[in-house]
């Protein structure tokens, strides 16, 4: 029988671990600082590092560093459940502990801001939250699909660039009512390291929801493949970056010939 390392190498959950860690920390002390620096700074300072981190992991685990991402692959076939579950738990577990290190490393006077504590810059109510969160998060996984699942997708290599910005645009469009999250991993992370728990349901629910609906309505209507067996998925992070190991080695193959 397949041992869990033998189906889930653990680099690819060390990987999900350390980069959802470090998009905490930097996304979070990009965000503390939007209150005095203005919203382009948390903006674009969150869609570089998410940018950086997925080019950094994609190659070992998909660079998925966010639960909405991973429960749009897996609800589709492209994620075998032992690896969706392990992702899951990595990247809860990195966004805990990066916003504990971003807590303890942040000066007292920003500790109150509400961008940091609760994600949320104005009393925005509950259902525009979800409206607003939900439609950020849909655009992030709809870019997922669109660029680094779908073959038929341009500029292939810019795929993580593309995701960021897709991040970036979010939060200059949602961040100022409801401070941007797009991901509930690091809504539980921040809740847990600032204690402050406000309106943290429609948070997860919306960003999950989105990750459910964007990936299922790409898979359903554009992607023209085969979707892949969950069995099929849990020794590979996933379709584009496994296409191009196989272009690289082809490519590498075909120069030694001459």
């Amino acid at each position: 029988m397949e041992s869990l390392f033998e189906r889930v190498p653990p680099a690819c959950v060390l990987a999900e671990f350390l980069g959802t860690l470090l998009f905490q920390f930097f996304g979070g002390a990009c965000s503390s600082t939007a209150v005095a620096n203005g919203l382009t700074v948390a903006a674009l300072g969150n869609g570089l590092c998410l940018a950086v981190l997925v080019y950094s992991t994609a190659g070992i685990s998909g660079g998925h560093l966010n639960p909405a991402v991973s429960l749009g692959f897996w609800v589709n076939g492209r994620l075998g459940k032992m690896r969706f579950m392990l992702y899951v738990a990595a990247q809860l577990l990195g966004a805990i502990v990066g916003a504990v290190m971003l807590r303890i490393c942040l000066p007292p006077s920003f500790l109150g801001h509400p961008f940091v504590t609760q994600g949320n810059l104005s009393a925005a109510h509950p259902v525009q939250v979800f409206i607003l969160e939900f439609l950020a998060t849909f655009v992030l996984v709809y870019s997922v699909f669109a660029t680094a699942v779908d073959q038929k997708g341009a500029a292939k290599n810019a795929a993580p660039l593309t995701i960021g910005l897709s991040v970036a645009a979010g939060i200059f469009a949602v961040g100022p009512f409801t401070g941007g999250s797009i991901n509930p991993a690091r809504t539980i992370g921040a809740a847990f390291a600032f204690w402050d728990a406000d309106n943290i349901i429609i948070y997860i629910l919306a960003t999950l929801g989105a990750g459910f609906a964007a990936g299922t309505f790409y898979n359903s209507f554009f992607l023209d493949m085969q979707a892949p067996q969950p069995e099929e998925r849990d020794n590979e992070p996933n379709e584009f970056w496994d296409a191009k190991a196989r272009e690289m080695t082809n490519s590498k193959a075909t120069k030694s010939m001459y």
